[in-house]
């Protein structure tokens, strides 16, 4: 089975290989992680022991970076290493993690690269957050007696009906793991059906909620207030995380809200660094005056269209404290949602669009206690931004009621935690049997 996996996964890298060496020449990109991902250049020293956190990109970054903060005071000796798939996502892992642990790209999932990795990182533990089911690299893991624990795990619809297609070959993969700590019983109920063992599976929470302000965060802002030249009362709109065709429609709606409030301010941050360039250029092909994050130096002042293009990493989360109002795009158009607990944390009004399928519990339970709202299109997009940003009292009890649901559901991280203190404490015991074939 794995040789057969083995092959399929040589076969589709080199399917794709001529693509992603196109980008990495255009972009510059992926040339400095390809070495890492094959096992060479692992800017780590051996420290047995260890725990190692495999977190894809920025989204599942964000979202460990509680679980790892009390990682290391729970278990202070401990060495910590966290693993990204995506450029982006190991720069945010630098910036947030970067002094509480070890980071590095995960390997491709070949023997031998997962081997040359595990030689050097030497983890007593790994925690792979979300679903990421990587058969040679589990394999590999139990062959050394590694706990493998999924933390704050998802099954997406379409990875769910991918997955069931495949069921006879995951079920392999999810019984290597040590434990499954799934966000919701809707996962838990998912996964059981692709073959993990109920007694190792059960529902923990979603580490997304445990988020926490940054200590020290108010002179942070008050930089950026200078920077982004918000030392007046302007109304601040955050479109973050947003997506192809969906910034035109943000664009209108802003046109709208600036006719009423002329001195609103967009900060319009796309989802992906390499749609910088793309966003720019539809920005001046349109005749929107805007300036880039990259050009403000706290000399300047907004004033050129009052649009900001985020053309950095890391700084959208903290952004979203200075918003009057918060859109979170991927919902607009079908591409699943962001996620929406970031801005709930600063009690931000919050409003997205009708697809939120990657973020659907999370949707729907903030919907359903009136902690966010969900508009159709455009036009209603603008009708809400309108109406919130005429009604102050409004956005904060929608703010406030963002920030309770956030509170409430939180916990993950202590539920978590447990788990890994556990297999820390039974690590001299003999494992429990799993799957190889």
């Amino acid at each position: 089975m794995y040789l057969l996996y083995s092959c399929c996964f040589t076969l589709a890298f080199l399917m794709a290989l001529p693509y992603f060496l196109v980008r990495g020449f255009l972009q510059k990109k992926y040339f400095s992680s390809f070495r890492q991902r094959l096992g060479r250049d692992i800017p780590v020293e051996p420290s047995p022991g260890g725990i190692w956190i495999h977190a894809v990109s920025v989204g599942e970054v964000l979202a460990i970076v509680p679980l790892a903060t009390a990682l290391r005071a729970r278990f202070p000796a401990i060495p910590l290493t966290v693993s990204t798939t995506t450029h982006t996502g190991r720069a945010v892992a630098g910036q947030r993690l970067g002094q509480l642990a070890d980071i590095l790209y995960f390997p491709f999932d070949w023997r031998f690269s997962v081997e040359r990795v595990l030689n050097r990182v030497l983890p007593s533990t790994v925690l792979i957050a979300e679903t990421e089911i990587w058969p040679n690299f589990l394999r590999v893991c139990s062959e050394r007696s590694i706990p493998v624990l999924l933390v704050n795990g998802r099954i997406s619809d379409r990875s769910f009906h991918r997955y069931l297609q495949i069921r006879w070959f995951i079920e392999r993969s999810l019984r290597l793991f040590d434990r499954l700590c799934m966000q919701t019983e809707s996962d838990r109920g998912r996964i059981l059906r692709l073959g993990a063992p109920p007694g190792r599976t059960e529902v923990c929470g979603n580490l997304k909620y445990d988020l926490q302000v940054p200590e020290g965060i108010e002179p942070w802002l008050e930089r950026y207030r200078d920077i982004l030249g918000l030392r007046d009362k302007s109304l601040l709109l955050v479109a973050g995380s947003t997506m192809e065709e969906e910034e035109e429609q943000v664009l209108a709606a802003f046109h709208h809200l600036k006719k009423e409030n002329p001195s609103a301010v967009l900060i319009l941050a796309p989802r992906h660094p390499e749609r910088f360039g793309e966003v720019e250029n539809l920005l001046t092909t349109r005749g929107f005056q805007f300036q880039k994050r990259s050009s403000l130096d706290g000399k300047n002042t907004v004033r050129q269209g009052n649009i900001i293009l985020l053309d950095s990493i890391g700084e959208l989360a903290n952004l979203y404290a200075l918003a009057d109002l918060v859109f979170v795009g991927g919902s607009l158009v079908p591409r699943g949602g962001h996620n929406i607990l970031e801005p709930a944390l600063f009690r931000k009004p919050i409003v997205f669009g009708p697809h939120m399928n990657n973020f659907r519990e999370i949707a729907d339970y903030f919907l359903s206690h009136q902690g966010a709202i969900r508009v159709r299109d455009e036009a209603e997009l603008s009708l809400q931004l309108l109406r919130l940003a005429r009604d102050p009292q409004l956005r904060g009890r929608l703010g406030e009621k963002a920030f309770q649901i956030l509170q409430a559901s939180s916990g993950a991280t202590r539920r978590i935690l447990d788990h890994v203190e556990s297999v820390l404490d039974r690590k001299d015991r003999k494992p429990e049997s799993k799957e190889l074939r």
